[in-house]
């Protein structure tokens, strides 16, 4: 399997592609994962330069928008990134899209779904990528890709910079919005997936009395913003969009962390929560915490796990959250450098900052169902199985 990461600021659409797919031209990728900033805007170009450079029509383009772009060698605000990935035919591809997500998550999901089984032919694939539009309900997503996909499923949800108002989703040949965007691995491929979630609980655990949708109403019998505070000790700010976290107390299921950040531009009423998925009624939560030196740390920790991986990585993906980001600061580099220090011989890595994160947590020998996440650090190692071809 032969693998390679590129990224690229150059500010015109069509030049940046241009720059990623003539980088990208010596291996002659089957697949590239495109992550950019939301500047490129909805045209095609980005693509189009992609594809003009490597000269393929047949090329499989796969991506989105985010709050920045991951690469191997840096952590960026502005720009775009490529991994070109080859097998030599090990490895085959299927893409699916659908529109409407914002409307109707579970359709939208299950659409893209069935397009993916009907490329399928019955077939089961090793893994599925998955890439949303950030102004759904995830939680309603996570309902199917939990129940209804039996294979891991790693992805997250499309952003801007920062700012909550639009983002992209790349298909194909098309620049999509309001929709979904998934992407099925089917042959000999390894692939090992860790979810970094280090967050501290704090305060007392409250019941959810009354939530709509991505809106959390009551708390503990009072409104939810007063009962952040009365946990906290301060005000819900604009500040803590995206870090200030809420986790879904489930003592049944004590491996399947559920984390659901607070976004109080989506907040609709007087004391009510906005988040990026919901909570049900009835569910007890609890306010969570992260500090700098925990996620930098829980990072090493995952790239450590090279050692125990029993097989040679030959790409890797990252999506993690930008509330991370907003934390971590100039330190966000931590991200991808502890990876390369983990692969000092390189390891092609692209990815991107997301306004929610999809994967399954490790549970033994084995994942979790496949669930949605915040405040989460997402790394996707693939590589070749053992025999097949490895570049």
């Amino acid at each position: 399997m032969q693998a390679k990461s590129v990224s690229t600021m150059v500010s015109d659409p069509y030049r940046a592609g241009i720059a990623l797919g003539e980088a990208l031209a010596p291996i002659q990728p089957e697949l590239v994962l495109l992550f950019s900033t939301v500047h490129y805007g909805g045209s095609t170009d980005l693509i189009d330069g992609v594809r003009d450079a490597l000269e393929s029509a047949a090329v499989l383009i796969v991506g989105n928008s985010g709050d920045g772009i991951y690469e191997t060698r840096r952590a960026s605000d502005q720009g775009a990134v490529a991994l070109g990935i080859n097998s030599g035919g090990a490895v085959h591809w299927y893409a699916a899209a659908a529109q409407g997500v914002g409307a109707d998550p579970e359709r939208c999901t299950r659409q893209a779904l069935t397009q993916l089984e009907q490329q399928l032919a019955g077939r089961t694939p090793r893994f599925i990528l998955l890439f949303s539009d950030f102004r759904a309900d995830a939680t309603r997503i996570e309902a199917v890709i939990e129940r209804e996909i039996s294979v891991p499923v790693v992805g997250g949800l499309a952003a801007d910079d920062n700012r909550m108002q639009t983002c992209y989703l790349y298909h194909g040949s098309e620049v999509l919005q309001d929709g979904i965007v998934m992407l099925a691995a089917e042959g000999a491929l390894r692939f090992d997936i860790s979810v970094g979630n280090a967050l501290t609980a704090i305060g007392q655990a409250g019941l959810v009395n009354s939530a709509a949708g991505t809106h959390v109403e009551q708390i503990d019998g009072v409104p939810a913003m007063e009962f952040i505070e009365r946990e906290t000790g301060k005000p819900v700010l604009q500040t803590d969009r995206g870090i200030l976290t809420l986790e879904v107390v489930n003592p049944a299921q004590p491996a399947e962390r559920r984390l659901r950040s607070i976004v109080p531009d989506f907040s609709a009423g007087q004391g009510q929560l906005g988040l990026y998925g919901g909570i049900e009624a009835g569910k007890q939560v609890r306010v969570c915490l992260a500090s700098p030196s925990e996620l930098m740390a829980e990072v090493y920790r995952l790239a450590a796990r090279r050692e125990v991986l029993g097989f040679e990585p030959a790409a890797a993906l990252v999506v993690s959250c930008a509330g991370r980001k907003a934390i971590l600061g100039s330190a966000i580099e931590v991200e991808v450098s502890a990876i390369a220090k983990a692969f000092p011989q390189g390891l092609p890595l692209a990815g991107f900052p997301s306004f929610g994160e999809m994967a399954p947590l490790r549970n033994g020998d084995g994942y979790t169902p496949n669930l949605f996440h915040n405040m989460s650090y997402v790394l996707l190692l693939l590589g070749p199985e053992a025999g097949s071809l490895a570049g």
